[in-house]
């Protein structure tokens, strides 16, 4: 969350947004249909992102804003009952090329074979 924080304070700083819509609310679909729908585009925004990042461009992705998703809507002219916003990416050059590994919680905590390992 903190770095979700560090770019809505920031997000008239950036010089570039997507804003990736689907036809449709998500939200009036029953889940099958719109894990499909979300499937069929996600990828599509994560290879843009990988693309950014051969051209030397930094990526952000961010759904922060999708609690305001009609407002954001509204502000961009996006018709609202007809699309359905599913991120926000920051697109810009990186301050440097000193990538680090994020931090990352053990694989014990997310992953389970054979059953279902995890607290409620």
């Amino acid at each position: 969350m903190g770095s979700a924080r560090y770019l809505a304070e920031r997000m008239g700083e950036v010089p570039a947004m997507l804003v990736p819509c689907m036809p449709g609310r998500a939200d009036a679909a029953p889940p099958v249909s719109a894990a499909a729908a979300y499937g069929s585009i996600l990828p599509a925004v994560w290879s843009f992102m990988l693309a950014g990042r051969a051209r030397g461009l930094g990526t952000s992705w961010t759904t922060l804003h999708l609690m305001f998703e009609q407002q954001a809507a509204e502000i961009l002219g996006i018709p609202f009952e007809a699309w359905t916003q599913v991120a926000l990416v920051s697109v810009g050059y990186t301050k440097g090329t000193d990538f680090k590994r994020a931090t990352r919680e053990p694989l014990e905590t997310a992953v389970s074979f054979n059953g279902w390992d995890f607290e409620d």
